[in-house]
């Protein structure tokens, strides 16, 4: 992932973690990488408090915070109703590495989770990913969030569910001829569930 290259000149930042050594260490990071200064917090109030009153480009959250989950923070979000702010990207760094927490940060809407300590080169190309590649926004009753198929595959009971389903395949196709040779065609599209 390392060759591609991002102008994050002017992308605001919002950092939640209850580490004041973590929080620090990312700050530097994101800073490095050209963003303007993040916004840092320790605790899901403080950041809800912060979120009420401004926009960042990208939030960067711990899994579980002294107050809440990162969870919640995460729903909490994506339930801003016809607010940009509900489109955030947000990556998530856990030091948890249990199942329950990587489950539960990706059913609130995160778009990545990511294991501590991480290294800047791994987070830049997961910034970078999540810039990159567009991922339809999925709204249901019970998830908002990017959709979290990474992969296109059968559903186990062979049995397709979503409307993209049955366009993706020749979607991608009609997009493969259309496309000069070498060509990644853009996959942005919006899906209703």
């Amino acid at each position: 992932m390392s060759h591609m290259r991002l102008n994050l000149r002017g992308v605001t930042t919002m950092i939640v973690d209850s580490d004041h050594f973590t929080r620090g260490l990312i700050a530097q990071m994101l800073r490095g990488f050209g963003t303007e200064p993040a916004a840092a917090y320790d605790t899901g109030k403080a950041a809800q408090a912060h979120l009420q009153h401004h926009y960042s480009d990208l939030c960067i959250l711990e899994a579980v915070f002294p107050d809440m989950e990162g969870a919640q923070l995460i729903r909490w979000v994506r339930r801003q109703d016809k607010s940009p702010l509900r489109f955030i990207p947000i990556i998530v760094l856990s030091s948890y590495t249990q199942h329950r927490h990587v489950t539960l940060a990706r059913d609130a809407g995160a778009n990545l989770v990511l294991t501590k300590p991480v290294s800047p080169q791994v987070l830049y190309d997961h910034i970078a990913w999540v810039a990159k590649v567009r991922r339809p926004f999925i709204e249901t009753g019970a998830y908002i969030g990017p959709d979290r198929r990474f992969r296109t595959i059968e559903p186990p009971d062979g049995k397709k569910k979503r409307d993209t389903d049955y366009t993706e395949v020749d979607d991608t196709a009609a997009a493969l001829q259309e496309q000069p040779s070498g060509a990644v065609p853009n996959s942005r599209r919006s899906a209703s569930t």
